[in-house]
């Protein structure tokens, strides 16, 4: 068994730390991943990678890291900084699936705005079969961000796709958001 955990709740608390060594003695967990930020924190604040440090020189079983790994660059600066087992890309390759492959050596350029819209159509496609058409509408909302971020729109246009996507009452009325995105950016 592994576990994932945060170092605390709130700032100078390790209980999380704490716990993570007592799974390990007295739990016998075969490995943990740490996100090093405490709770209240959330999913922002520089993690403390010199914290997961001291865990991977201190316990016995693998230790992977988490929290703050946006992109590749990232990924490798947490690796090399904590000499952890491994890293886990939690949100940072969500609407960015094409981290993966940047990771390992498969990609070195960023996704057209053809592939993101692309992946997008996929992932709306997937949650429609999933969640049903009207759920669907709804759950996407949170997704749409990642992936608009991507269209390398102008801020401006950036924002207005966004509110518009966000309310948007249908799937379908969000594909036609999203083609009329690709639509003006096809040249002329």
């Amino acid at each position: 068994m592994t576990v994932k955990l945060r170092t605390g709740i709130r700032p100078g608390d390790l209980s999380g730390v704490e716990t993570a060594r007592r799974l390990v003695e007295d739990g016998g967990v075969a490995g943990l991943s740490v996100h090093p930020r405490h709770a209240s924190q959330r999913h922002s604040g520089r993690p403390d990678y010199e914290l997961v440090r001291r865990l991977v020189e201190e316990l016995p079983v693998p230790v992977l890291v988490s929290g703050g790994i946006q992109s590749a660059p990232a990924a490798r600066a947490a690796f090399e900084q904590t000499g952890a087992a491994g890293v886990l890309l939690a949100r940072g390759s969500l609407g960015n699936p094409w981290l993966f492959a940047e990771l390992l050596g498969g990609r070195g350029e960023d996704p057209t705005r053809e592939e993101v819209l692309a992946e997008l159509d996929w992932v709306i496609e997937g949650a429609r079969q999933h969640l049903g058409e009207e759920r669907a509408a709804r759950y996407l909302r949170k997704f749409y961000p990642w992936y608009v971020e991507r269209l390398t729109l102008a801020r401006a246009e950036e924002k207005a796709m966004l509110a518009a996507v966000q309310v948007a009452p249908t799937l379908a009325a969000a594909r036609e958001l999203f083609a009329g995105s690709a639509a003006a950016s096809a040249p002329l």
